[in-house]
């Protein structure tokens, strides 16, 4: 995998960047805020869906359909002009109407337009992935909608959920400096579509193939040739873009940051603990930050390191699209939406904290900068007797798996003396010898309760073959313990074992932020399969001939000692925020 340079480079960026860190340092007075969202009541009503269309510059027509505000009296368009939202669909901008989650916006003073992508509903062109091509709509949308759109006052704003959301960030990134786009709000979103979704530790999931089934495909679309169906059918069949090659990296939300920040164009992202990917946008806040301030993308934000309000994140407890289009998420994005398209002054983006998530087991919201919030990590260790020790074995040991006869282990550790806060990624260590050139180990964390209550925090999986480590990428904690191993998962850093090979893996298990109370217990369930897994894994043919039948020891030496490191920070360190950022339930 090739090296990612940092987004800043030459005499004329560090420049920029340092006058960037000195207009921080420069306005302390705009790095607090006491914002707290201020509802408004409906000033408009909403008209009737208007029908149009607009040619891209390959001549492509795509469809799309217009609400504007109106006179809540007399239902006539309202005088005067407003901003312009755009979202778009893939799922079609009619015949039904696709307004209902934008009601709130427009009766609030803005046109909002919802174009079909091309290749799907009623628009021309061939179907795709997200992509450049798709970014490049978009452009040409934002230009329409400032400057031909009847009504509208030539500030444009990008809104949408889950696909709706996702495309914002390709958007962002094709129109250039000085664009008529303003702000965006991808919700639902997610940062890294290889790792993320189409595959999980090497392996392809079922997700692409799934949502290229349920797009309705365009008039001028063949399913059997788009470029959706070519990813498709690389996933299934072990081809080029089963591997994490440079048509990923060209989706890859993290690595269009640096654009997008260049562009000038400010984002404020959501997303779930529950999500098709939890905590999905987090990797996107990440980007952001280090793309504003000339710092590695990938790298985590530490503690007094500098941020900015431009870029904002909610992570709730909530899964994929829930409550999005209620009062409080909806009034959220007005403000957002407010603050850089109406030019009115909020506040809402001089603020210190621009994360904001939602703390699991203590129902509150949080507001930070850093991610993860705390350096401190602890380390515990597979024992014998099914125990999660923070002493490694005195003893040689090993525990059993089968590939065909999938049956977990299971290791806890003794009560927790003390309250701790689980806040970021974590990383479980394997060490293993297979019978198969392959192995796949699923690992799933779980903090179990004084009652034997179980509640999952986080899953992840690898295939042996993938286990090459980019530590450029990789994150770590304490005594600099790994907590989020990075993995190129390309077709060159693939490394199959040799029967009875001792190797070492590394499994990222999805991050979380939860409070866990003195007297619950931690635990890591290792398995062959993935029977709870957040998304279904389908290896290709090529990997599951490496990977049937094969038997699995997993090593408990003092010397090769497998274990799982988590981020834990004392409860005292955070402060609930004064905003509601959305329902806890």
């Amino acid at each position: 995998m090739r090296e990612r340079k940092a987004p800043f480079r030459g005499l004329a960026h560090l420049l920029g960047a340092l006058l960037l860190v000195l207009a921080s340092v420069a306005a302390p007075a705009a790095a607090h805020s006491s914002w707290v969202p201020q509802p408004e009541p409906a000033s408009y009503g909403r008209s009737q869906p208007v029908a149009v269309s607009v040619t891209m510059d390959d001549g492509v027509v795509l469809a799309a359909q217009v609400a504007y505000p109106t006179d809540p009296v007399t239902g006539e368009r309202a005088p005067g002009e407003f901003p312009v939202l755009i979202s778009q669909n893939p799922y079609g901008a009619g015949p039904r109407d696709p307004f209902g989650g934008a009601d709130y916006l427009v009766k609030r003073g803005y046109i909002y337009v919802v174009s079909a992508v091309r290749g799907s509903g009623a628009s021309g062109g061939q179907l795709d992935w997200f992509g450049a091509r798709q970014g490049k709509d978009g452009a040409a949308l934002v230009n329409w909608a400032a400057r031909s759109l009847t009504g509208s006052d030539g500030n444009v704003g990008l809104d949408g959920c889950s696909y709706l959301g996702v495309n914002q960030w390709f958007t962002a990134a094709a129109v250039g400096k000085h664009s008529p786009l303003k702000a965006i709000a991808p919700f639902c979103t997610d940062s890294d579509f290889y790792n993320d979704l189409a595959a999980a530790g090497g392996i392809p999931t079922t997700f692409v193939p799934g949502i290229g089934r349920a797009i309705p495909r365009g008039p001028q679309d063949d399913p059997l040739t788009d470029p959706l169906s070519v990813t498709v059918n690389d996933l299934r069949n072990g081809g080029p873009r089963s591997y994490n090659n440079e048509y990923w990296h060209a989706l890859n939300v993290q690595e269009l940051l640096p654009k997008i920040v260049a562009n000038g164009v400010p984002a404020l992202s959501q997303s779930g603990w529950n999500d098709l990917f939890p905590g999905g946008n987090l990797g996107a806040y990440v980007a952001a930050q280090n793309a504003y301030y000339g710092r590695p993308l990938h790298a985590p934000i530490r503690t007094g390191q500098p941020v900015t309000g431009r870029y904002q994140a909610i992570v709730g407890p909530w899964t994929h699209g829930q409550h999005v289009t209620g009062d409080v998420l909806a009034n959220i994005r007005k403000e957002w939406f407010d603050t850089w398209l109406k030019r009115r002054p909020t506040g809402m983006a001089k603020t210190a904290k621009p994360l904001h998530v939602f703390q699991n087991g203590a129902s509150r919201w949080v507001d930070t900068a850093a991610w993860p919030p705390s350096p401190r990590t602890e380390t515990f260790y597979l024992n014998d007797n099914s125990a999660l020790t923070t002493t490694k074995p005195a003893t040689p040991g090993t525990d059993a798996l089968s590939w065909s006869t999938p049956s977990p282990l299971t290791y806890t550790t003794a009560p927790l003396p003390t309250a701790k806060v689980l806040d970021g990624p974590i990383n479980v260590s394997v060490h293993l010898t297979s019978t198969t050139p392959d192995a796949q180990v699923t690992a799933t964390v779980n903090l179990v309760a004084p009652d034997g209550s179980v509640t999952k925090q986080g899953g992840g999986v690898l295939l042996a073959g993938m286990r090459e480590l980019d530590t450029r990428q990789s994150w770590y904690g304490t005594g600099h313990s790994l907590i989020k191993a990075a993995h190129p998962f390309t077709q060159s850093s693939q490394r199959l074992l040799t029967p009875g090979e001792a190797v070492r893996m590394d499994i990222s298990v999805l991050a979380n932020f939860t409070l866990i109370p003195a007297g619950h217990r931690l635990q890591v369930v290792l398995s062959s399969q993935a029977p709870d897994f957040h998304l279904q894994l389908a290896p290709t043919p090529q990997q599951r001939a490496n990977l049937e039948l094969g038997q699995y020891r997993i090593s408990r030496a003092p010397g090769a000692a497998s274990s799982i490191t988590l981020p834990l920070a004392p409860p005292g360190m955070f402060a609930t925020s004064p905003v509601n950022w959305g329902p806890s339930y």
